[in-house]
């Protein structure tokens, strides 16, 4: 059995792909999906174990992981996906509640999840790749602006704090086709370049003189 992956943002349509590719390599995959539900009620089929989030909620966190442990024994592998908020009107027209949503969900869920993940990929000198997939160009609203900014700031700075024995990188993609950005980071996981360490890896289908995909320290 090849390693263990646990896969945040299975909505999306990369964490789909993602998905789909560490099954076919013969990886099982825990993928925990938005719901209410503080238990982290499981469906299951094949290598494919589905496990209900509430986003929000440090318990239901902790139940996530308890219950992929229960059922695998360990992780050895963690991809968070940063999930962009709703869209949302203009500012002044955005409700408390609409703040506090990006704030429990797209902030606080993907730090409370990796922060439950890391000893355990530490543990088992695990891999830990910090995922931001494409967004459309439409221009950000000030939300948006404030989760994608909180994403990368945080990986940025958690990639490098992490213990030597955790491989962690980062991954922004700047095309709109997931399959093959899937394709190149799982790759990437697999091969492991020295130079990847710590650091941002940013994928573009652009073919141009000086290179299209390339290695940031920050993105």
């Amino acid at each position: 059995m090849n390693g263990v992956s646990l896969v945040s943002g299975s909505e999306t349509l990369t964490g789909r792909k993602l998905i789909e590719k560490l099954l076919a390599r013969g990886s099982p995959v825990i993928a925990p999906v938005a719901g209410a539900a503080t238990q982290a009620n499981e469906t299951s089929r094949d290598n494919l174990c589905v496990l209900t989030w509430n986003r929000s909620s440090w318990f239901s966190t902790k139940a996530v992981v308890r219950e992929a442990l229960l059922r695998y024994g360990r992780i050895d592998s963690g991809w968070i996906l940063h999930q962009a908020p709703p869209l949302f009107r203009n500012f002044a027209e955005v409700r408390s509640s609409d703040i506090e949503t990006v704030l429990e969900q797209s902030i606080k869920g993907s730090i409370a999840l990796t922060r439950e993940l890391l000893p355990l990929l530490e543990k088992s000198d695990g891999f830990l790749g910090m995922v931001l997939p494409h967004q459309s160009g439409t221009v950000p609203n000030p939300l948006d602006s404030l989760a994608h900014g909180a994403f990368t700031g945080f990986s940025t700075s958690l990639i490098q704090e992490v213990k030597l024995n955790l491989w962690a990188c980062a991954f922004i993609s700047k095309s709109t086709n997931a399959d093959e950005f899937t394709t190149r980071i799982i790759e990437l996981e697999n091969s492991k370049p020295a130079k990847l360490k710590g650091r941002w890896y940013q994928y573009t289908e652009q073919r141009r003189f000086f290179g299209g995909s390339t290695i940031l320290d920050a993105p």
